[in-house]
């Protein structure tokens, strides 16, 4: 799986993006239940910076928070 971030996103966001990514390709490689939550964490806090997507900030909150992944 080679999933990377879109380059028009600012470089942080990407970095966060990635990430996050390659802890759930990790999660997947070794079968472990979860990702350690900082990773969580980061690409939440990195995400709000940008207001522009607060939608998709609060769709992953609203996925978070109902338990689905």
């Amino acid at each position: 799986m080679n999933k990377r971030a879109m380059e028009f996103l600012p470089q942080d966001l990407q970095d966060a993006i990635n990430t996050f990514v390659d802890q759930f390709v990790i999660m997947e490689e070794y079968n472990l239940d979860t990702i350690p939550s900082e990773y969580t964490v980061n690409l939440l806090e990195t995400m709000k910076k940008y207001p522009e997507y607060n939608s998709v900030l609060l769709d992953l909150i609203e996925i978070l928070n109902d338990g689905t992944i």
